[in-house]
């Protein structure tokens, strides 16, 4: 990558999304309108186990963004599909929202999720 505004709102939007992933597994009330449609008063205890999950799954979008931008092999292949596949629908679920501040999610989500297809399109010029 070397747009560094791009790369700049890509690791921001990261950050922004482990904070809001870490407000749900915390129960932090600025999480509460933000996440899981804004609809919990307290997060429940599954939720925050699945959000567990989910900050795992971030932290390693950021591991597989962060190789990429300095110039490293992204490994496995598929995993950059199967991030702007999850991303397409993040952003579905975002837009979806019954919560207008879950909604202002979409624009990291989207951020991120481009940020992908940047790095498979750039894996199919290669292969070619």
């Amino acid at each position: 990558m070397r747009n560094k505004t791009f790369v700049t709102a890509v690791f921001a939007s990261f950050a922004w999304n482990l904070y809001l992933v870490g407000g749900v597994m915390l129960g932090a009330s600025y999480a509460l309108d933000r996440a899981a449609g804004g609809q919990f008063e307290v997060f429940p205890t599954y939720l925050r186990i699945l959000y567990i999950l989910n900050f795992a799954l971030v932290a390693y979008q950021v591991v597989i963004f962060t190789r990429f931008s300095y110039g490293l092999a992204v490994k496995p292949k598929w995993i950059v599909k199967a991030f702007v596949i999850l991303g397409a629908l993040g952003i579905l679920a975002n837009a979806a929202s019954r919560s207008a501040n879950e909604r202002w999610n979409v624009i990291p989500a989207l951020i991120i999720t481009f940020a992908f297809y940047r790095i498979l399109k750039s894996d199919i010029k290669e292969q070619k």
